[in-house]
């Protein structure tokens, strides 16, 4: 499997230089893509057929729409944020469990201004694909990780740092000298009362360190951040008198190390924020959720697209009389003879295990029993005569014209769609497959 990567990646950056060279003149492959740019269009198309053309291995896998991503991104630079506001797009998790193999070129495409990570090897990830936007890591790292990433620039490229204590910067100070190179850091400071990687403006100590911080040699300071804990939260006033704090410890920082105001990034505002509160967006916002289509907040556009489905398939369909007690514990009895179809997933792929519908048929069936690791039972009693072995069955996604969204699940299991997403994205990582665009 490794090496069927290896050989799809150096077909897929094959196709990419083609697509670069192609003329302006190409006809596009249907109408509904016409407004989008050719060199995306052509890109999904080979990344769809290189990756769809092996053979699926599993009767479950989770398809990745592409060209939804592009569209959200391109929905929030529309209408939520204006220049010149940059947009970083946070990529950690594996693209919260979308790939970031599936969504970092689109995102090129899509003209983001940075790349929010949190792993050592979601930057060699990156890296791998040829990309030229701006890295920066949005926790902590540890000094290994820094060591690692900063001792080798040919490897890892430039990549800047959330720096939230004194020790953490002077660490970084003295790699730099020993490359002879300056590294970039963001000044994380703890005005959103996140209480996790930043300075704490209210004890005495702090600006000291940060006086000291600031005469470090090899040292850039790029930006001065925050990260709101509570900003789903009622208060909007209360939020505001946060920001406000921010925004003076920032002026602070700046005047203290005479840097010039337009060559710092000074950026508080993730996804709830940004959509509640629009003078929280200043230099820059860090958006993820709202990028892979969740609706985690009440103000999230309805125009957000889903980037993730998750698929199965019917595998055998068995019968049962009344009274029989189906699955571990026993929990649930059928009250009628029933068809229930036996599907090849379960807790093994990340779904919540108390999941409650799914779609056959473009109808809303019901899961019974509890989900075990590999096998979910569906009651398909009304739907006996129609069905069939290997017929699909959709738990996140649309299927004719009904849906079963990441939201719908949250709201029933207490799932939120980030955690699903993460771990469907992860658990099923090889059977992961970008969506093919229409003929």
């Amino acid at each position: 499997m490794r090496n069927l990567h290896v050989v799809l990646f150096v077909a897929i950056q094959l196709g990419t230089i083609a697509c670069k060279t192609q003329t302006k003149t190409e006809s596009f492959p249907d109408d509904n893509y016409k407004d989008y740019p050719l060199e995306l269009i052509s890109y999904i198309q080979n990344w769809s057929l290189l990756h769809n053309s092996a053979e699926r291995i599993s009767e479950t896998y989770v398809e990745i729409d592409q060209l939804a991503y592009y569209d959200n991104i391109q929905l929030i630079k529309n209408r939520i944020i204006k220049e010149p506001c940059r947009l970083m797009v946070v990529v950690k998790s594996d693209a919260y469990g979308n790939g970031i193999e599936h969504i970092g070129k689109v995102s090129e495409y899509a003209g983001v201004d940075y790349y929010g990570i949190t792993e050592n090897k979601e930057i060699k990830k990156l890296r791998s694909m040829d990309i030229n936007i701006p890295i920066m890591r949005i926790r902590l790292a540890s000094n290994q990780e820094l060591n690692t990433v900063h001792s080798n620039p040919e490897l890892f490229g430039e990549v800047e740092e959330m720096v939230g204590n004194l020790q953490m910067v002077r660490y970084l100070s003295k790699i730099a000298a020993n490359q002879n190179r300056i590294i970039k850091v963001h000044i994380n400071l703890n005005s959103g009362e996140m209480s996790r990687n930043s300075f704490d403006m209210h004890l005495p100590q702090t600006r000291d360190s940060i006086s000291s911080l600031l005469k470090l040699e090899n040292i850039n300071v790029t930006g001065i951040m925050t990260h709101f804990a509570n900003a789903d939260a009622e208060d909007l006033d209360g939020l505001r008198d946060l920001l406000s704090d921010f925004l003076d410890a920032a002026e602070w920082i700046i005047s203290e190390g005479a840097l010039k105001k337009e060559d710092v990034i000074l950026h508080a505002a993730a996804t709830a924020l940004a959509l509640r509160l629009p003078e929280s967006h200043l230099d820059m916002v860090r958006l993820g959720s709202i990028i892979y289509g969740e609706k985690i907040v009440k103000e999230s556009p309805y125009e957000l697209k889903p980037v993730m489905s998750v698929y199965s398939s019917v595998g055998q369909i068995m019968f049962y009389p009344k009274g029989s007690k189906v699955g571990y514990g026993s929990i649930h009895q059928l009250e009628q003879d029933s068809y229930l179809a036996n599907i090849p997933i379960g807790k093994n792929n990340g779904l919540p295990k108390n999941i409650k519908n799914a779609l056959i048929r473009g109808q809303q069936v019901s899961l019974v029993g509890a989900m075990s690791m590999n096998t979910t039972m569906i009651d398909v009693t009304l739907l006996a005569e129609k069905i069939k072995c290997g017929d699909e069955v959709v738990f996140i996604g649309t299927q004719r014209d009904q849906e079963i969204s990441a939201e719908d699940i949250w709201e029933s299991t207490g799932v939120d769609p980030s955690t699903m997403h993460c771990n469907i994205g992860q658990l099923n990582y090889e059977d992961r497959y970008p969506k093919k665009l229409d003929d």
